[in-house]
């Protein structure tokens, strides 16, 4: 049963990153993982069911994503290196991007329990980037704002890369928040 799960998960995902979440059906989800419409239904009653299970398991990605790289890192990378880590591997993941951004669309479109999910997990990054931070250096600055602006550079470049705005380097931007991080 927990295989089912998972591989209705791993499916609408996929689908998800490709078609949108408005554009695929339970049925393409159904037909794609092999089961009927009404197995599906077992699982996930709604598409905002499945929807809600795929955040968290996307979400978890990539906080245990990021949390692999704080703890991998810590003592050997600077702040600048860092944060160079933790971008490049969340745009490595075309698909998880697509989804990240189709499932804001649905938080902007008015969807109160995935918002609710959102800011729990964006508080959660929060956290970790101010865990990473300081782990990296002795500063007595407002981390928490700091690690803010973090976040909110992260996600401005994973919405640049998606739709191909790329023509200043990663090096050259994060020379520049580590210069308004630094002062």
């Amino acid at each position: 049963m927990v295989n089912n799960r998972k591989k209705i998960i791993d499916t609408a995902s996929h689908l998800f990153g490709e078609k949108g979440i408005e554009k695929t059906s339970l049925a393409d989800i159904a037909k794609e993982v092999g089961i009927s419409k009404g197995t599906l239904y077992y699982y996930y009653a709604t598409k905002n069911d499945l929807i809600f299970d795929i955040t968290e398991v996307h979400m978890e990605k990539i906080t245990g994503g990021i949390f692999s790289l704080i703890e991998k890192n810590k003592g050997d990378v600077s702040w600048k290196g860092m944060m160079k880590l933790l971008v490049e591997s969340l745009l490595k993941s075309e698909t998880r991007t697509r989804l990240h951004l189709y499932l804001l669309q649905e938080v902007l479109s008015g969807n109160p329990e995935l918002k609710k999910r959102f800011i729990r997990t964006y508080n959660q990054w929060f956290k970790m980037v101010e865990d990473g931070y300081k782990m990296i250096t002795s500063s007595s600055k407002d981390i928490s704002v700091q690690a803010r602006i973090l976040v909110s550079v992260i996600d401005g470049m994973i919405i640049q890369a998606s739709i191909g705005v790329n023509d200043v380097s990663l090096d050259s931007i994060l020379a520049e928040i580590s210069k308004i991080i630094d002062d």
